[in-house]
């Protein structure tokens, strides 16, 4: 159409001339021309990226763009969060279960040597057994089976040899049982000379001593031992009367321990049948009176046998196995099973053991507390509605009733303190002086006789 406008300008000089029919041809042709510029007629389809469109393919309507997750995209995706925390839990629960493994080998690694002694001490017979052997497998457990009982008894029998060679130079006899307890005595009292058969030396053995430093073993629980005290000749109240009892064992002699409030002593029997009370802590004997004068010491105490009274074997027995129980908690705590059947074992032998009881009460005691705890903590007297923490409060209850029975009584640091060191004044007492005169007496009365006086068997 623009070509014709285009002939048309160039011959418009001439449009006059143009005939009308032509004119009218020429109307309808840009008539029309306007009419169908309005109508979009349809145009072929444009090729996609990738290759021709095939022109006999179904014509589909392109798709609306995603405009967020559909429901099964969010079920999808919420069970593989859910499979992901699954996975996390499973393996965080055999890392937990592989812990627990790892620590239940470790402790049963670490407790071997303990359920061993406790093995070996149930062997031995309560009513007749060896103190030697007993005390080495209660200390030689906690350090792990270290040291070898040949070399134990060896360390006694130098000892015991110089018991002999005193009680010879004194002029007395080897069979007599105050004599033999006499010679002990020195080791305690005063330096010795011993001298070796086979190297033909002599040689100055410093007397047992007391070990003033952590004498309770609150920092270093091996200050409890007869290991330590008879390597350094220094050692405690407890250490110290178990050595004694060692070498009465090794000579053949009679003597017995006795406990007082966090303390315990000798007693052996003179001429007479008379009890004697030996002090191993400065070596001297000493009256009941100043082993009264403490003050911890009641009348159920006396009455229930639990103080200055001498222990039977079974009794003695069993205060080897608490020893093997106190090393055992230093280490390992009493909350677990084997403490509480260690203490239970113990109960069955001697019903009476202070100690026992008392471990058994603190035992009792941390378990009540928890059970208040879990029950929220009621008021006293609404415990008896929380069923568990009041059966756990009455258990508690029964067994401190069980402690006070025996007539024990707490006695602070420093009240022991005081009383032992009274010892030294105590020394200027009359009755003191008369306990050292009567010995006295009595050995030269053996020197004069020079027989052999029959042992006094162990009381009880």
């Amino acid at each position: 159409m623009r070509k014709l406008f285009a002939i048309l300008w160039k011959t418009q000089h001439s449009l006059v001339f143009i005939n009308p029919i032509f004119c009218v041809v020429i109307f309808c042709m840009i008539m029309n021309e306007s009419v169908t510029a309005q109508i979009q007629l349809p145009q072929p389809a444009q090729p996609l990226p990738g290759g021709p469109v095939n022109p006999f393919a179904p014509q589909t309507s392109p798709v609306s763009p995603n405009i967020g997750p559909t429901l099964q995209d969010i079920i999808d995706q919420e069970q593989m969060r859910n499979n992901i925390q699954r996975q996390q839990a499973i393996e965080e629960a055999n890392r937990d279960i592989e812990m627990l493994y790892s620590k239940e080998r470790e402790w049963t690694y670490l407790t071997k040597v303990y359920r061993e002694a406790y093995d070996s001490l149930s062997q031995l017979n309560p009513d007749s057994f060896s103190i030697s052997k007993a005390v080495f497998i209660a200390e030689n457990a906690f350090y792990d089976n270290r040291y070898k009982y040949v070399d134990f008894q060896q360390a006694l029998q130098r000892n015991a040899a110089l018991v002999k060679q005193i009680v010879k130079r004194e002029g007395l006899s080897e069979k007599n049982n105050l004599a033999l307890n006499y010679g002990i005595m020195k080791l305690y009292g005063q330096p010795n000379n011993f001298y070796n058969a086979q190297t033909k030396q002599r040689t100055t053995v410093e007397p047992f001593g007391y070990d003033f430093e952590d004498f309770m073993g609150k920092q270093d629980y091996s200050k409890m031992f007869t290991l330590k005290a008879l390597a350094t000749r220094k050692g405690q109240c407890h250490s110290l009367p178990l050595i004694y009892l060692m070498l009465a064992e090794q000579l053949h002699a009679n003597a017995w321990l006795s406990m007082a409030p966090q303390h315990s002593f000798i007693q052996f029997m003179d001429g007479n049948n008379n009890l004697l009370n030996f002090e191993t802590t400065n070596g001297q004997l000493v009256s009941s009176a100043w082993l009264l004068q403490s003050g911890f010491i009641n009348a159920n105490s006396l009455h229930m046998g639990t103080f200055l009274d001498t222990l039977s074997s079974r009794r003695l027995y069993a205060q080897c196995m608490v020893d093997l129980l106190n090393g055992f908690i230093f280490r390992f705590g009493d909350d677990n099973d084997f403490a509480k059947n260690m203490t239970q074992k113990i109960l069955q032998i001697d019903s009476n053991n202070l100690s026992a009881n008392m471990i058994k009460a603190n035992r009792l005691t941390a378990v009540a507390m928890k059970k208040i705890v879990e029950a929220g903590r009621p008021k006293p007297k609404d415990l008896p509605n929380y069923s568990e923490a009041y059966a756990a409060w009455q258990q508690m209850q029964q067994a401190y009733e069980k402690v006070d029975a025996l007539g024990y009584q707490d006695m602070p640091r420093e009240a022991y303190n005081a009383w032992l060191k009274s010892i030294n004044t105590q020394q200027q007492k009359q009755a003191t002086k008369e306990a050292q005169q009567r010995m006295q007496q009595e050995m030269q009365r053996l020197r004069n006789l020079k027989v052999t006086i029959t042992n006094t068997p162990r009381k009880k």
